[in-house]
């Protein structure tokens, strides 16, 4: 695709990268918070659920690498 804007320029990539950093470490932190919680509850559906939010927190950083390294899916 010849033509293409980036989605986020130089000047935003630092600041949308740090902003990302965060909220991926705050999911992984309540991924481990709701896990620790089934464990003292054995409870399987939270231990599911930070399982789910876990993913959720890969799949935000893959998009973040990808973005801010201009590859194309």
């Amino acid at each position: 695709m010849t033509g293409a804007l980036p989605f986020v320029t130089r000047q935003q990539a630092l600041p949308v990268g740090i902003v990302l950093v965060v909220v991926v470490i705050a999911l992984l932190a309540w991924a481990l918070q709701l896990m620790q919680s089934a464990i003292d509850q054995q409870e399987f559906s939270l231990m599911l659920a930070g399982c789910l939010v876990c993913s959720a927190a890969v799949g935000l950083a893959t998009v973040m690498v990808m973005t801010l390294n201009g590859l194309l899916l």
